[in-house]
This record gives C-alpha cells, sequence and structure tokens, in this order.
C-alpha cells in the first residue's frame, strides 16, 4: 500500500514539474491594441502588456499595459518573442538596472 501512495505522488509531482516548463508556439499571436487610460502625471511612462501562456487554452493572452514611475537607477526592458529550436517563447518585459 504505501509502495502505491509513494509512487502515486512520485507521478503526480512529475506531471505537474514537467507542465511547468516554458510555452512555445509556432506562430507569434497578433498584437491586441488597448486604449490606454490617462497619463496619471507627466513622470509615468507606459508599459505594454505581457503575453501569458494558458495551459488550459493552450495559447498565449496578451495583458493589458499600465502606467508606472521609472524606478531609481534602473530602465524598463520591453517584453519579446525569443526564437529557438522548440519555437518562439515569450520573455516577459523586466525593470533592468543602468
Amino acid at each position: 500500500m504505501k509502495k502505491s501512495v509513494y509512487l502515486g505522488a512520485i507521478l503526480a509531482i512529475t506531471i505537474s514539474l514537467a507542465s511547468c516548463g516554458p510555452a512555445y508556439v509556432s506562430v507569434e499571436p497578433s498584437y491586441v491594441e488597448y486604449a490606454r487610460p490617462a497619463r496619471p502625471s507627466a513622470s509615468y511612462i507606459w508599459i505594454d502588456g505581457d503575453w501569458t501562456y494558458s495551459r488550459q487554452s493552450q495559447s498565449y493572452n496578451h495583458g493589458r499595459g499600465r502606467w508606472e514611475q521609472p524606478r531609481s537607477g534602473q530602465s524598463y526592458k520591453e517584453g519579446y518573442w525569443k526564437q529557438d529550436k522548440h519555437g518562439k517563447k515569450w520573455e516577459k518585459g523586466r525593470w533592468k538596472k543602468n
């Protein structure tokens, strides 16, 4: 009994870890244009929404962008589609030290 419980647990962990890897597509999805809300103040910058992968629909969904204040000593690097031997995957935008 213990052996089958352990095997079941190992199988469940293996399946869940296998589904956590990067999500690849052969063609980039179409960009979605959203209306920008009013800028809160002149010091804010616009950050486009990132793409997130839905395992349920097996597709990428585009998130809405947002206004953010720049971070001291950092600049924002926009997200981009990265191509490799498996296909294309989205690399999220992030703040990067100057």
